[in-house]
């Protein structure tokens, strides 16, 4: 059996799904999905289980019993946490983990475990029973042999619909703007402060100028700050009201062009969309060295200094 435990919010749980499924894909072993309801006791590391309105496989479960890694997996999971607390103590959001957490692989996986927070670790099998995962798998490459199932079940069960949707399909060149604050503007997420107005400013600009019939559809979790300062090179604009994460991404998805946030959330929303989309995007991901798999080869990268 194939464990893998969810973390983060629907983007990141997204690409742990993706990660599990294509690897119980190739090993043709059933996946089971751990929900440890951190978010239950304010953990940051996770919030709730996001991925139950989304087309998923029959041969996935969803299993939430917080200590089940602990009780059913216990090398596994020692393993895992010693990983961590290694991490932890060096500064995990600090430095660059990729290099170690490849050279460490092979003998975790020997062990039955894959263990990933930054960029693109291949993964093995093993000879063990079971196998947990735990990590981000931020990256197509941990699934690209599997992308047309993961886009068929990643995708939400209600199609989109509404007044929103309408006017969408009914833009001459609609482009999703994703702006995230939130827990961005933290102060221990420094990392993650990337996106500033200026960015934007020069991704509305860029879009501006390859497609003048534009319209831009802004998503945000600050709707009233992006209001106040976005500078949108002069296309017409709509603010959409907060909804919930599916229908947002939902909506997002029909879109043909995308100015990215450096967040999983606006990731998925440009590939889920119809092919021939075109996407801009922040030349960082992070404030400093810190490597990420997520970049695709036809994204057009806007500077963000």
């Amino acid at each position: 059996m194939i464990y893998a435990e969810l973390a983060g919010g629907l983007g990141n749980q997204m690409f742990i799904y993706a990660f599990a499924r294509a690897l119980g894909l190739r090993c043709r072993e059933p996946v089971t999905l751990l929900d440890r309801q951190d978010w239950r006791d304010g953990a940051p590391a996770h919030t709730a289980c996001a991925l139950d309105a989304l087309c998923l496989s029959p041969e996935v479960t969803i299993l939430t019993q917080p200590g089940f890694a602990k009780r059913h997996l216990p090398r596994q999971n020692a393993a895992k946490a010693l990983m961590i607390k290694y991490e932890q103590r060096k500064g995990l959001m600090a430095r660059d983990w990729h290099g170690w957490e490849s050279r460490c692989a092979p003998v975790l996986n020997l062990l039955g475990l894959h263990f990933a927070t930054d960029g693109y670790v291949p993964v093995r099998r093993g000879p063990a029973k079971d196998f947990l995962a735990w990590g981000y798998f931020q990256g197509e490459a941990y699934f690209a042999d599997c992308t047309d199932t993961i886009r068929r079940e990643l995708r939400p069960q209600t199609p989109p619909a509404g007044p929103w949707a309408e006017a969408i399909r009914a833009a001459a060149y609609p482009v999703a703007l994703h702006l995230r604050r939130g827990d961005y503007c933290k102060p221990e997420n420094a990392i993650l402060q990337v996106c500033t107005p200026a960015y934007y400013t020069r991704a509305a600009a860029a879009v501006a100028a390859a497609r003048p019939d534009t319209t831009l559809f802004v998503f945000s979790d600050d709707v009233a700050w992006a209001r106040q300062n976005l500078a949108t090179a002069g296309l017409p604009v709509e603010f959409l009201p907060r909804g919930d994460a599916v229908g947002d991404m939902a909506l997002m998805s029909l879109c043909r062009g995308f100015i990215l946030s450096n967040s999983t959330y606006s990731w998925w929303a440009q590939y889920l969309a119809d092919p021939g989309r075109a996407v801009w995007a922040p030349d960082r991901w992070y404030a400093h060295t810190k490597q990420t798999a997520l970049y695709q080869p036809d994204w057009n990268r806007i500077e963000t200094q």
